[in-house]
């Protein structure tokens, strides 16, 4: 089939797609929400990011990577929805393929490609639609979450499911790992199955039911400090939620002076007796941690000179 992918950088599903048995006939690089056109970074950024690269190996780009394939590229932001379905028009796939989006797909879009436009979303749906649900299924300890290919409709996640599997995934996993899991090992060949079956034309297509958890929404910055419980949850759940957010999360002060810009990297747990207030940075037995209900959580660092000068900037 001639397919089109929509997605966020050279994602997990690129690759895969490109060497499977369809033609790939255009990439559509979705943008940020808060990407702008006219957008450019500060001066003294451009500079420290020259330096930055001078130092360290070349990380390939969507762009890049469509040119190296000739591959027809565009980009998807706010103010270029008739534009991109005009160029999707004159591609002419029989499917689009979704993963990773930023924004909901308009109808100028949706109605394009015979086949219609599916989307690989990371739950088992219909629970946590939304576009944050990885966050919501580490808040409620959902360990055995899932991956659905589904068509997309004009709701958030509510279209015909195709297929679906659930994953297992082990207290205190951290996302990248369950990622990797969920969407590289799962997601993508449950993806590549689906669209050979549309293109056998014996696809299956399952309405969706009412959703049984609230839309996995996006958090806002004034929630991060909030959004444990210090005083009531279990060590355990702290540290399941910090562990799969530490890339993001903002629960905790993050690391200063020499290690500006970087992220702590949540360890083991200890459960142990203490005096420290739940939400606090202290030291015991030596090391960085956070006190929790019950114990310790144990913090480290690894020094970047790339989050260092991010971290100058945005100062």
């Amino acid at each position: 089939m001639r397919v089109l992918l929509i997605t966020q950088g050279v994602s997990r599903l690129v690759e895969p797609l490109f060497e499977s048995s369809h033609e790939v006939v255009g990439v559509i690089e979705s943008m940020p929400r808060d990407y702008s056109i006219s957008f450019s970074q500060p001066p003294l950024f451009r500079f420290f990011s020259l330096v930055y690269k001078f130092f360290t190996p070349a990380v390939l780009n969507l762009k890049a990577y469509c040119l190296a394939r000739k591959t027809p590229y565009n980009y998807l932001c706010k103010g270029r929805d008739a534009e991109v379905a005009r160029w999707v028009a004159d591609l002419s796939p029989d499917v689009i393929v979704v993963f990773s989006m930023s924004q909901l797909l308009k109808e100028s879009l949706l109605s394009l490609p015979r086949l219609g436009v599916i989307n690989m979303h990371p739950s088992y749906l219909p629970a946590y639609r939304g576009p944050n649900p990885a966050f919501w299924q580490y808040y409620d300890m959902e360990l055995n979450p899932g991956v659905t290919v589904h068509y997309l409709d004009a709701g958030e996640d509510t279209g015909d499911i195709v297929a679906q599997r659930r994953v297992p995934i082990a207290l205190g996993e951290k996302s990248p790992a369950v990622l990797d899991t969920l969407i590289g090992k799962v997601g993508v060949p449950l993806m590549l199955d689906a669209l050979n079956a549309i293109e056998r034309g014996n696809a299956t297509r399952t309405r969706q039911a009412v959703s049984p958890t609230p839309r996995a929404r996006n958090l806002r910055t004034d929630e991060h400090g909030t959004i444990i419980d210090w005083a009531r949850w279990p060590i355990e759940r702290v540290w399941h939620v910090l562990r799969g957010t530490e890339l993001w999360l903002n629960a905790i002060a993050q690391p200063t002076g020499l290690y500006i810009g970087h992220r702590w990297c949540v360890e083991e747990f200890i459960k142990i007796e203490h005096l420290d207030k739940e939400g606090s940075l202290v030291r015991f037995q030596g090391r960085h941690c956070v006190a929790a209900r019950g114990g310790y959580i144990f913090l480290s660092r690894k020094f970047s000179l790339k989050r260092l000068i991010v971290g100058i900037l945005q100062r």
